[in-house]
């Protein structure tokens, strides 16, 4: 980074600094996540620009002495309002924000910065229903960029297509959590009860909409509806994988269960 800079942020969170300065988690398209100094009290300008899930441009001077990151200016693009007025977009925004930061962009700043922009965006145009089935989009496309993201139509015993239509509609088939892999309702059979404790039952409707998702654009797959049986399935399903695969509890799911 050059001594002064500038860059598309969203601000993560902030936290007391001193008396009246703050640190400042930035998310940016090329560095990932940046740690950075807001100076100036509650009656400063940029006080009231840099406030948590604001995105836009900021500007950015970094001083080599105090090894420390100074924001300049920020120019907001959006508000994201809505977030302080609905719990859910709350914990949902705060989730995200967590899994960026845990899991360090997952490899990808330009990627990592794209998925949580354009939920958050998303979920400011959205009511709280829209915005359920927004967080599952998010999360299992995340699991995409961190190269963890099963093959959920494919057998990995026998190789069938989990999607046959000799299966639906009320057949069940079965994540294993230790090979990352599905396996089909007819290879199920032959399980052994000590494999029981390692595998996840998955609904046909849940596997079919997690598929779909894989495949389908964004504007597409927002067309999708699922019931709410389905869905509190495949919520339950994502959480599992996103803690499983970054071998941490997430605070945002521990102290937002029964929100989120």
């Amino acid at each position: 980074m050059n001594r002064s800079s500038s860059t598309f942020a969203i601000v993560l969170s902030l936290r007391p600094l001193g008396e009246n300065n703050s640190s400042v988690t930035l998310l940016t398209p090329e560095d990932g996540i940046i740690y950075a100094v807001l100076y100036g009290g509650p009656k400063s300008r940029l006080r009231s620009l840099v406030a948590q899930w604001n995105s836009g441009k900021v500007w950015l001077y970094e001083n080599p002495e105090k090894k420390q990151i100074k924001i300049s200016d920020f120019e907001v693009i959006n508000y994201h309002a809505s977030f302080s007025q609905n719990l859910f977009k709350s914990y949902a925004a705060s989730l995200a924000a967590e899994l960026a930061i845990k899991t360090r962009c997952g490899g990808s700043a330009e990627q990592c910065f794209q998925l949580v922009s354009g939920f958050l965006d998303g979920m400011e145009l959205c009511d709280e229903e829209q915005s359920r089935l927004g967080l599952i989009r998010f999360l299992w496309r995340y699991l995409e960029l961190l190269g963890i993201q099963p093959l959920i139509h494919v057998c990995s015993n026998c190789g069938k297509n989990i999607l046959d239509s000799r299966f639906a509609p009320n057949a069940f088939s079965y994540y294993n959590s230790i090979e990352n892999s599905f396996i089909c309702p007819e290879c199920t059979l032959s399980l052994g009860s000590g494999q029981s404790e390692n595998m996840i039952s998955m609904n046909f409707n849940s596997v079919q909409y997690l598929s779909a998702l894989t495949v389908l654009t964004p504007a597409e797959a927002r067309k999708l509806s699922i019931d709410e049986e389905i869905y509190g399935q495949i919520r339950q399903f994502v959480f599992f994988l996103i803690e499983n695969s970054i071998d941490q509890k997430l605070n945002s799911i521990e102290t937002g269960m029964g929100i989120l």
